[in-house]
């Protein structure tokens, strides 16, 4: 992207906040009619006094507070408890669970449960509640993939085994994921009124608009000091506007917006896994499958082409990706996984070789014959259409900056910004601005084994190389992490096949992106882990911990 073309993307996305910004102003003006502009009196009095914080994090809707419909920024740390959970050190310790044992043969997990815990309208939380959320979810299967789990047993003292067809290593990692649903309550309506045994319950969700949130006079733990959360439901641009305003505490900022200076408020650095690259189908098109149950058009004609995937994983900068998208807050990325126990440092590359690029290609049998820049084989040019969600200012920064790049060796792509809907109903025909990211290696599964293809979201590329997958399910059943490590890392590099970059590159990965976010001054967010994917896995975490500081 050239310099004109970055200051003219920032002049626009300024021109936008200063337009939303004016308009929230006159809205407070209209409602709270004149106020003083002693801004730092107003804020001492504002934070030394009140016990509520308001949020603007991102979009989500109301199918985040029911675990058979997916998860989204907030629902399993604050509304609902699970059996263990991750610490600030990412050590699993016990939640609902207060503690987990382990058969020597790794196939029974046993949990003695906390005696008092309830849900939010005061009710116990049971063994029966445990056994019946995860019996629902391993008979939905598209949410969590628990078709290993052979029996879940009630036990005498309040415990709860589960008891498992064969060992899996990634299992300790769903036990912090899957929120506790009361089974006397719970229905196809649950999400419109969610019953959780969390920190706070759900008073009131107006669709696009907000979420509020209440602290739950039943919940076991630490007493938060804030007692009540609202989350505005605003898009990045007017997120910004409302810290402006002064109507948010909270405000997550794309790289775009990190240079702003916001009086009261100061910016937040957060190293993170969370992973950004581009998904590409690796398989012809033509072909029908499903995506989150409903039938799609599967395939891409370019992008199934091996050297379409490795010219673009080795010719894009990485560097100069993060420098003009990014801005710098980040870091490289050419894994999901990139500085974890369970990643092959061998995948990593000298990027931004565009003559190397140019090699792969022409190797593969593409070539500019008319001489307009772009390549073709076999009388198709090497174009293809990217899909990014048109809410995410990064993945948009991001994409322009890709297909940018790709034009200087011969590669055309189509940029389109669209809803998260519509990519789950095109994106199996198109590459699309991916990410991920965990704190576990559950996603190298779901992402790149074929046994995932049709399930949920998982792998949308199409993917499949039968010793990646052989390597994935001995990951999968190995009975100690440092077994399973040694079998992650060959399913993405062996020596002569696997599923990174400079193997089949199903998905090529750029930028490990860091978490920012604007917080009022006052505002201690305790000790945050290294981030991983959505807001929800690492912010939230520790929120009964956050307190006003002097």
């Amino acid at each position: 992207m050239k310099d004109n073309q970055k200051k003219f993307l920032k002049w626009k996305t300024l021109s936008y906040v200063t337009l939303v910004l004016s308009a929230l102003l006159l809205l407070a003006g209209c409602t709270n009619g004149s106020k003083e502009s002693n801004n730092s009196s107003e804020l001492e009095k504002f934070t030394t006094l009140k016990e509520d914080l308001v949020l603007a994090v991102g979009i989500m809707d109301g199918g985040q507070f029911d675990p058979k419909k997916g998860w989204g920024m907030t629902q399993i740390r604050l509304t609902h408890s699970s059996l263990l959970a991750i610490d600030s050190d990412l050590n699993f310790i016990g939640d609902l669970a207060q503690s987990y044992t382990i058969s020597e043969d790794a196939l029974t997990w046993t949990f003695p449960l906390r005696e008092d815990a309830k849900f939010s309208n005061g009710e116990q939380v049971t063994p029966e509640d445990v056994k019946f959320t995860y019996e629902m979810l391993k008979e939905d299967g598209i949410k969590f993939d628990l078709s290993f789990v052979k029996t879940i047993d009630i036990l005498e003292n309040n415990t709860i085994a589960i008891t498992l067809d064969e060992p899996r290593s990634t299992f300790v990692s769903q036990l912090t994921e899957i929120g506790i649903v009361p089974k006397a309550h719970y229905d196809e309506n649950y999400s419109r009124n969610p019953i959780g045994s969390g920190p706070y319950k759900v008073v009131q969700y107006n669709e696009g608009q907000q979420v509020i949130m209440e602290y739950n006079p039943y919940w076991y733990g630490a007493e938060p000091q804030f007692k009540k959360l609202t989350f505005l439901l605003l898009a990045e641009d007017a997120a910004l506007a409302a810290a402006k305003a002064g109507e948010a505490d909270i405000v997550y900022v794309p790289p775009t917006f990190a240079e702003q200076k916001v009086e009261g408020m100061t910016l937040r650095t957060y190293e993170s896994i969370d992973s950004r690259g581009i998904m590409l189908p690796a398989v012809p098109s033509g072909g029908k499958g499903l995506t989150n149950g409903k039938e799609v058009e599967v395939g891409n004609d370019v992008t199934s082409d091996l050297a379409i995937r490795q010219a673009l994983n080795i010719g894009l900068d990485r560097q100069k990706l993060l420098d003009v998208a990014l801005d710098g807050h980040g870091k490289k990325a050419y894994s999901l996984a990139d500085g974890l126990p369970w990643f092959n440092e061998e995948t990593v590359i000298e990027d931004g070789n565009i003559a190397a690029a140019a090699k792969i290609l022409e190797d593969g049998g593409w070539a500019d014959k008319n001489k307009d820049g772009i390549l073709e084989k076999d009388g198709r040019n090497a174009e293809f259409n990217m899909y990014f969600s048109s809410n995410d200012q990064l993945r948009s920064d991001l994409s322009l900056a890709v297909a940018d790049q790709a034009s200087a060796f011969g590669i055309k792509i189509n940029l389109l910004g669209v809803t998260w809907d519509d990519i789950y109903l095109k994106g199996k025909t198109a590459a699309v601005a991916w990410g991920g990211g965990r704190h576990h290696p559950y996603q190298l599964y779901t992402m790149n084994s074929s046994e995932q293809i049709d399930k949920g979201i998982g792998n949308m590329s199409n993917y499949y190389n039968p010793k990646v997958d052989e390597y994935l399910t001995l990951a999968l059943t190995s009975s100690s992490l440092e077994e399973a490590n040694k079998y992650w890392k060959l399913a993405q590099w062996d020596g002569e096949t696997g599923f990174s970059g400079i193997g089949d590159a199903p998905i090529v990965w750029l930028v490990r992106v860091d978490h920012l976010y604007l917080a009022n001054t006052k505002l201690d967010l305790g000790k945050q882990p290294i981030h991983s994917h959505g807001h929800e896995w690492a912010l939230f975490g520790n929120v009964t911990e956050w307190t006003w500081t002097n």
